[in-house]
């Protein structure tokens, strides 16, 4: 059952040799909504501030493969930082690492060939986003320290997987405004919201363990906590951009916010993990519209 595991192993999976079946759970290949949810406000940025379908359907592949090359990065650190933790976590105990069935050199390995492969991505793009790129690794190296630290780590995730909108402006090549950064911390509290609803999942644990969560720290108010802050990225993503189309996505995406908050219930980490995953279709509502935005523009 979802709430005993996080993987999911399909029959075209399982056909495949177990150390290629390790290494795919180990990059949550069998998890899609991570990279999903990492490079949907890459789109977003991408399609504002580009005049060109032809260039923006460019960058949007470039950023979807670099996405998912990341996301796989990212959860082989995860990984080795929370390798002890996940033994001990009926949810994460079969992972490749905690399990013993990828070494850390190995997983180590595998972690400088994907940056390797981002780095050959970030040649087909301006110099400028190998420098935002580059300014990004500290950020995914340190993060699964946040939960031992702080007691809000949805707020450091909101920065790390926020991060493809300063790249995917640095990739579009036009003169920095304003509006980027509004469209940033709007994306950095609508991360926030939806990892809060992932964390409900861990509660009990996270307890165990001594490791922090926003649904931990906001308990019996996360529900206030979550719409507060859906509220505010609402608001900053609404101003963005004032054309119709994109307002129309942005209301769209803020209709999506209310049902994920009247339908979460904070003792049910099995609906807990539908709404969370929920969010791509929230991203890809305002994608579509931003696609016709800029459709209509050129």
């Amino acid at each position: 059952m979802e709430h005993h595991t996080d993987i999911s192993i399909n029959n075209i999976i399982s056909k495949l040799p177990k150390k290629l079946i390790f290494w795919l759970i180990l990059l949550r290949i069998d998890r899609p909504i991570g990279w999903w949810l990492l490079v949907l406000p890459s789109w977003w940025v991408i399609l504002i501030y580009s005049n060109s379908i032809i260039l923006s359907m460019k960058l949007i592949l470039l950023f979807t493969i670099g996405a998912i090359i990341m996301r796989g990065a990212g959860c082989i650190i995860n990984d080795i930082w929370d390798r002890d933790l996940d033994a001990k976590v009926e949810r994460t105990k079969n992972r490749p690492i905690a399990s013993g069935n990828i070494s850390i050199k190995e997983a180590l390995i595998g972690f400088t060939v994907l940056t390797g492969f981002s780095c050959v991505i970030l040649l087909f793009l301006p110099f400028k986003s190998f420098v935002v790129a580059t300014l990004s690794l500290p950020l995914i190296v340190l993060y699964p320290l946040a939960k031992r630290y702080t007691r809000y780590p949805q707020f450091i995730l909101g920065i790390v997987f926020s991060w493809g909108v300063p790249l995917g402006w640095s990739a579009t090549n036009v003169d920095f405004s304003f509006s980027v950064l509004i469209l940033y911390f709007g994306t950095i509290a609508w991360v926030f919201g939806y990892d809060t609803i992932y964390s409900i999942q861990d509660k009990k644990d996270d307890i165990k363990l001594r490791i922090n969560s926003t649904s931990l720290t906001f308990n019996k108010n996360t529900k206030y906590a979550l719409s507060l802050t859906y509220f505010l990225s609402f608001i900053l993503l609404i101003n963005v951009n004032f054309s119709f189309l994109w307002i129309s996505g942005i209301f769209g995406a803020g209709l999506h916010m209310i049902w994920q908050i009247k339908n979460l219930d904070l003792n049910n980490p099995i609906k807990a993990l539908k709404l969370f995953k929920s969010n791509r279709d929230l991203g890809l509502i305002i994608s579509a519209f931003a696609f016709l935005d800029l459709y209509f523009r050129v």
